[in-house]
């Protein structure tokens, strides 16, 4: 009841932020007290139960309510920063990553200003050489951290804020933190030793086998492809890349079966103790040491936690209760460390254990007792079938997709990467501090079973994943309640009673609903940053997407996999009719080459010039190898009937040539249905603009997609007296490094009367087009500021 009450305390204070007054608490302590005299144990147990949900509620007050600090330093002006390293360097997916500090001072204008505070810096590029303790300077702007304001986007910032994180800073290189003083102690000096065995591993196996052994042995995921992880992740086997709490008990059994066989070796030893119970005993010390070693992650912090219970139960010789164990670990965790729960790795470590412990005794055993290895097989397979249940939720939730052949690779690549490259690996680190020759053999071997397994994964990978299902947090709720009525209900009818009508609620809320057709052309002009995105639902039903956003300085960038399908599955959008691309830049063709090769396209729409940039022979090769038709938008051809409008294309009129700047051949075209009308204009500037006036090529429109993202060079003043836009949308990131949108643009807009919508200041806009020519524009995923 006590950690039931502080969960939930704990997510009532995340969905709501509000806080009881703290008097509440000592209030409720003295009521506790007290309740515990009375006969009946009711009253103390509903005030212990108050006690923990307010204790839950008020131990997120230091993360969600600070105390003023960096965020004062927080402007466009540069300054110096030094602090301590409080954790290992991140690494990020683009090759750069994430150094969490605590700030010391902050030079302003050559003034030092001793302040405190948690800093987080994205180093663009590079690893940093750096380890816990060390002290470093280095010159940055101080940011406030933002979420973009897309649908399905997880809260960025109260993740930050979970870090104890408000403000960040930023870099281009590793080499820019300059070291000042290297750090000292325990923590310091684990990961120097870390990185010394990580070097150890590169130098026996420099290639990706031995960037996987070091994720698997010693947490450390910077030497791994992406495209292997992505590969590890759609075949539902990503929990073997992570230091888990499948890991930490392999290794703890290797310990005890190593200190086992030489414990047999002494006679004395072997007549005059319990040899089992002791080197379980002795094992504790180094499974602790491995848990500092791999990087304190909570699932690996989980499984020593447990295995410390389990250790100490037989030591005093009492029962092991595997429920009850779980729970004493996830109370040791989040009464030091509350903010936890809200952890993905924690949430999936505790699912799956929680799964293993509760729903395999409930799924029919292996009856074959003959071959002791088929029934090891099929006990793993129904082990794997309680884990995957258990987390299948909350895997689609944060990840949009759950992997139909996990089991398949459980399998096969459990057997292979767990028991055989963990224990094998690990044996080899640790002979290698002896004798160096033996441990690089270990390490071959165990390159070799990661081999081997990475091959299966890859082919594994190809298989398709469920992307239908898109569960929320009510879906989480349902989900755990099932679990706790497996879990605490006594007897099996009560269990069926409550566990099958969760179950099927849940079972009808993951079938996909019906598109309802409202009869509007609604548009949703996604906020995916300095870049451009505009998906329409069209009256009938279907769906088109005009561009997918990216980043024009940085090809790196994961606009497709990280913005745009959250974004479109949490719309329930589940195939794009038309996906059209108005030009060649990265800030509008990133995404859409990542939805044209991994998302449902019915057609590609774009103009021949475009498809003719060097920059689109990828995406057309996309298009080829999954057969998605391309069709020709040319401004001299009639409208097109699409979806319940009238496409028009505006430009590239007859004669344009491929230039250097694509913006010249940008596409623009509207959209009209009924009376209303929209107009799209790429990043045309005001040449084109000029042009289209002559060629008499447009027309007054209900709504305009501001060219250029506000650009000065674009929005001339003529053209917006002839279209004559009533409400105008300006695509553009929030404090982007080119001042967009231009103050000249906004003041020829004002002129208009247009009204001015920005995704860099109110995230997505979404614009409902009624036939009768009346627009409603509105944000309904909340502005930055």
């Amino acid at each position: 009841m006590p950690l039931a009450a502080l969960i939930a305390g704990l997510a009532t204070t995340d969905l709501l932020n509000t806080f009881p007054p703290t008097w509440c608490l000592a209030t409720l302590l003295g009521m506790t007290l007290a309740a515990s005299f009375f006969r009946s144990r009711y009253p103390f147990l509903i005030l212990l139960a108050l006690l923990f949900f307010v204790w839950g509620q008020l131990s997120l007050q230091p993360f969600l309510r600070p105390q003023p600090g960096l965020e004062r330093f927080a402007s466009d002006r540069p300054v110096a920063i030094e602090g301590t390293l409080d954790c290992r360097p991140e690494p990020t997916s683009t090759g750069g990553s994430r150094v969490y500090l605590r700030v010391a001072g902050v030079s302003v204008d050559g003034q030092e200003q001793r302040v405190s505070g948690r800093l987080l810096v994205y180093v663009k590029e590079g690893r940093p050489e750096l380890s816990t303790g060390d002290r470093i300077r280095f010159i940055s702007r101080i940011r406030m951290p933002h979420n973009l304001g897309l649908p399905g986007e997880l809260d960025s910032v109260r993740r930050l804020a979970y870090q104890q994180v408000h403000v960040t800073g930023f870099v281009l290189a590793a080499e820019d933190l300059v070291l000042l003083r290297a750090g000292a102690g325990r923590l310091h000096d684990i990961d120097l030793l870390a990185a010394r065995l990580g070097n150890f591993i590169t130098r026996i196996e420099p290639g990706r086998e031995g960037g996987v052994l070091k994720a698997l042995l010693l947490g450390d995921r910077w030497d791994v492809p992406e495209q292997l992880q992505d590969a590890f992740a759609r075949s539902g086997v990503n929990h073997i890349l992570s230091i888990s709490g499948f890991h930490v008990g392999i290794v703890f059994l290797s310990l005890c079966q190593f200190l086992y066989f030489l414990a047999r070796r002494s006679e004395w030893l072997a007549l005059h103790l319990k040899l089992k119970p002791l080197v379980m005993l002795a094992s504790l010390p180094m499974v602790v040491f491995y848990l500092f070693l791999s990087g304190q992650a909570p699932a690996t912090l989980r499984s020593v936690l447990m295995i410390c219970v389990v250790v100490a139960a037989l030591q005093m010789k009492r029962e092991v209760d595997p429920i009850h164990t779980i729970m004493l670990a996830a109370c040791a965790i989040l009464f030091a460390a509350p903010q936890t729960v809200f952890d993905v790795s924690f949430q999936l470590s505790f699912l799956a254990i929680w799964g293993l412990s509760v729903l395999t005794p409930t799924l029919p055993p292996p009856q074959h007792k003959g071959r002791r290895m088929v029934r090891w097989v099929l006990l793993l397979l129904i082990a794997s079938v309680a884990a995957i249940l258990a987390t299948s939720v909350h895997v689609a939730y944060y990840f949009q997709r759950v992997s139909l052949v996990g089991l398949i690779a459980n399998l096969l690549v459990v057997p292979l990467m767990g028991y055989g490259a963990v224990a094998v690996g690990f044996s080899g680190l640790v002979l290698g501090c002896l004798w160096e020759a033996p441990a690089a053999l270990l390490l071959h071997v165990a390159a070799a079973l990661v081999r081997w397994s990475d091959r299966v994964v890859e082919q594994l990978a190809r298989a398709p994943v469920l992307t239908g299902y898109i569960p929320d947090r009510f879906d989480l709720l349902l989900a755990c309640l099932v679990l706790c009525a497996i879990t605490f209900l006594k007897t099996r009818q009560h269990r069926a009673a409550f566990a099958i009508p969760l179950l099927v609620t849940l079972a009808l809320r993951a079938v996909p609903a019906a598109q309802a057709t409202d009869g509007l052309l609604r548009l949703y002009f996604l906020s995916v940053g300095q870049g451009d995105a505009a998906l329409a639902h069209l009256p009938d039903g279907k769906w088109m997407l005009v561009d997918g956003g990216g980043n024009a300085t940085d090809a790196d960038t994961r606009v497709g996999s990280r913005l745009l399908v959250p974004a479109l599955r949490a719309l329930s959008v589940r195939r794009i009719d038309y996906l059209v691309l108005s030009h060649s830049h990265p800030d509008h063709l990133q995404g859409v080459l990542y939805l044209a090769a991994n998302y449902e396209v019915g057609q590609f729409l774009a103009h021949p010039l475009t498809l003719a940039s060097p920059e689109v022979q990828q995406l057309k090769w996309v298009l080829a190898a999954r057969g998605i038709p391309v069709r020709e938008l040319r401004a001299e051809q009639p409208r097109l009937q699409v979806g319940g409008v009238q496409l028009q294309p505006l430009w590239p009129v007859a004669g344009s040539e491929l230039q250097s700047d694509a913006n010249a051949t940008s596409l623009a075209f509207s959209l009209s249905y009924g009376r209303a009308s929209v107009l799209f204009t790429g990043d045309i500037g005001m040449r084109e603009e000029q042009e289209l006036l002559e060629r008499r090529a447009w027309h007054p429109c209900s709504l305009l997609k501001v060219a250029h993202h506000g650009s000065k060079y674009s929005s001339c003043e003529p053209f917006l007296v002839a279209v004559q836009p009533v409400a105008a949308v300006i695509s553009a990131g929030y404090r982007n490094v080119f001042h967009l949108p231009a103050m000249a643009t906004l003041y020829r807009l004002q002129r208009q009367g247009a009204r001015i919508y920005r995704t860099d200041l109110e995230g997505t806009i979404v614009a409902d087009c009624k036939a009768d020519g009346v627009v409603i524009l509105s944000s309904p995923w909340g502005h930055f500021n």
